[in-house]
């Protein structure tokens, strides 16, 4: 069973309810004031959930380029990457970037590389932070904003936007045992907030050859899970997932355990603004209307904002 009958019928409800707030390019819509509460609750009720000791962490959009190089993700999804460029010219450069500004021809070619890339995922700003030897298992709360390049119509698609997770760096017996747990917490958090919610294995978008066979792998490793929706005909719609990252990263970051070996590490967590958009899908685009019970846990107010 379908919430919409299509990804345009979706966007242009959510806009003209104003919940989003169209932008000039595909996938980087605002939000309006009532999507934002949902989006603010989701990310209390998740951490509220965090077990004792658990620390929080929350990033901005940017990560340093050799960091992001280490973690492989321009290796396996050079198409969804974005790289931060800056200016650093003098007055002649500047007169002539202006005087491309204002004939009207493409003025990138003044900037140059930041050092810097626009982060795809949350947890990709943990793992440096752990390099060496860890003392014991830890287990991250985070969010922050991400980039993917792939703009579509698809409201559930968009280029910027957050995700939050739990991220656990330890033993292997302890990623996996984080993987299967979250996932299971995962499918109760959101058929508690209404949501027609189903698991399956899955694979990342890798590129290339090589890429599918990485992606092959993946799936019959069942190293990744996805939790997904029915919102359009015909097929269901990713808005969580579960992952066991075995020591890739470990060995990117030469994170490790007391004994030498390199450590294990897991994440789950889910993209804020899909779970609100599945929400609106769900429940009504008035969310004065939402059931009692997913109210209380957003902690909406009882009018609109």
């Amino acid at each position: 069973m379908s919430l919409t009958t299509s990804e345009l019928d979706l966007r242009d409800a959510l806009r003209e309810a104003g919940h989003l707030l169209p932008g000039a390019r595909r996938g980087i819509d605002g939000h309006g004031p009532d999507f934002e509460a949902v989006v603010d609750g989701l990310w209390r009720a998740y951490f509220d959930k965090a077990p004792a000791g658990t620390r929080v962490m929350s990033f901005g959009p940017l990560i340093d380029a050799a960091q992001f190089a280490a973690t492989d993700y321009p290796r396996s999804f050079p198409q969804l990457v974005g790289e931060v460029e800056v200016f650093r010219g003098g007055d002649a450069r500047h007169r002539a970037l202006i005087g491309d500004i204002d004939a009207g021809n493409d003025w990138t070619g003044h900037f140059e590389p930041s050092g810097m890339t626009l982060v795809p995922a949350t947890c990709e700003n943990v793992y440096p932070r752990y390099a060496g030897t860890l003392a014991a298992p830890a287990t991250v709360a985070c969010r922050s904003w991400c980039f993917r390049h792939e703009p579509s119509d698809d409201p559930m698609r968009m280029v910027s936007f957050r995700i939050c997770e739990y991220v656990y760096l330890g033993t292997p017996e302890g990623a996996e045992a984080l993987r299967a747990e979250w996932l299971e917490l995962l499918v109760g958090f959101f058929r508690g907030l209404g949501l027609d919610v189903a698991t399956d294995r899955a694979n990342d978008p890798f590129f290339g050859r090589i890429g599918r066979m990485l992606a092959a792998n993946q799936l019959q490793s069942g190293m990744k899970n996805e939790i997904n929706i029915g919102l359009y005909p015909g097929r269901r719609t990713a808005i969580s997932s579960s992952n066991a990252h075995r020591a890739h990263f470990a060995e990117s970051f030469g994170i490790q355990l007391p004994g030498g070996e390199p450590a294990h590490t897991a994440c789950a967590g889910f993209g804020i603004e899909r779970v609100a958009i599945a929400l609106f899908a769900t429940h009504g685009m008035d969310v004065a209307g939402w059931p009692g019970p997913v109210r209380e846990t957003l902690r909406l107010s009882g009018e609109a904002v």
